[in-house]
């Protein structure tokens, strides 16, 4: 699916080619390798000139006018759009959307599980408007730093102290405002596919705050780009299954392992699943 119709629910999976097809012109090692360069190059350029957009705007939509930050969160969505906009060849199906738009729903700490880089423009372009937690390093980095600051995202307190209680706060003072908080309890990507511990992070801030938990499992992703790897993979399909809202009561490790349990679950075939 395109990434303008990415919303859609009715998308259908690419067929599967036979034993004796022909290789996809994109698996070609040097055409895959140009190409690849060609995409990281649309990834950092349109990052840059949205974030030279976002900087113009930030002026007539400052804080003031725009206290949820709604405008630079339209550019945030139309850069990650724009990233899968150009890999026609991976298929892209979203269900649940209805746990995420239903009338008086949210804000939530929206936790996915974290299989590639690819995660987060898919993520930016299915949730928005959305604040992220990420590194603190990434909001040095031009041109990505630059909007992130702009948008009110916020840097991980990973080894700064008292960090943990400043990231918590400011993620309390953007759910107030009735805006969702992206996390990724795993805090890396997975390697292998396999759905790694959660920490326990979100769902404390989750209690804190008193929103429930949006579970989404991602499928597929790590065929587009995999971790510690740098060509794309040009055909596929992606799973985005938002999964019903689950309140944070009792322990928030308990809730964790039963949000985990429910993406896991969620990622297996349909003739797996119990």
């Amino acid at each position: 699916m395109r990434a303008d119709n990415i919303s859609r629910e009715d998308s259908i999976p690419p067929p599967r080619p036979g034993p004796d097809a022909a290789p996809h012109i994109t698996e070609q090692p040097l055409l895959r390798a140009v190409l690849s360069f060609l995409l990281w190059s649309w990834v950092v350029l349109s990052g840059l000139v949205l974030s030279l957009v976002g900087l113009v705007l930030s002026v007539p939509f400052n804080p003031w006018v725009d206290p949820q930050r709604r405008m630079m969160e339209r550019l945030n969505q139309l850069w990650g759009k724009g990233v899968l906009w150009v890999m026609p060849g991976i298929g892209i199906e979203v269900r649940g959307l209805e746990h995420l738009r239903a009338a008086g729903a949210g804000p939530f700490v929206i936790c996915p599980n974290h299989q590639s880089v690819a995660d987060i423009p898919l993520m930016l372009a299915v949730v928005s408007p959305v604040k992220t937690i990420a590194k603190a390093s990434v909001f040095w980095l031009p041109p990505v730093g630059l909007q992130l600051r702009l948008a009110g995202h916020v840097p991980s307190g990973r080894g700064e102290a008292g960090g943990a209680e400043r990231v918590l706060s400011r993620c309390q003072a953007w759910l107030r405002r009735g805006v969702s908080i992206l996390v990724f309890p795993e805090g890396t990507r997975s390697c292998d596919g396999q759905v790694l511990r959660f920490g326990q992070g979100p769902f404390v801030l989750a209690a804190r705050a008193g929103v429930p938990v949006l579970p989404v499992a991602i499928a597929g992703s790590d065929g587009v780009v995999a971790k510690g790897r740098f060509l794309f993979g040009f055909k596929g399909h992606i799973r985005v299954q938002i999964l019903p809202p689950v309140p944070v009561e009792g322990e928030p490790k308990a809730v964790a392992s039963r949000v985990r349990s429910l993406i896991v679950q969620a990622l297996q075939p349909n003739d797996e699943r119990i």
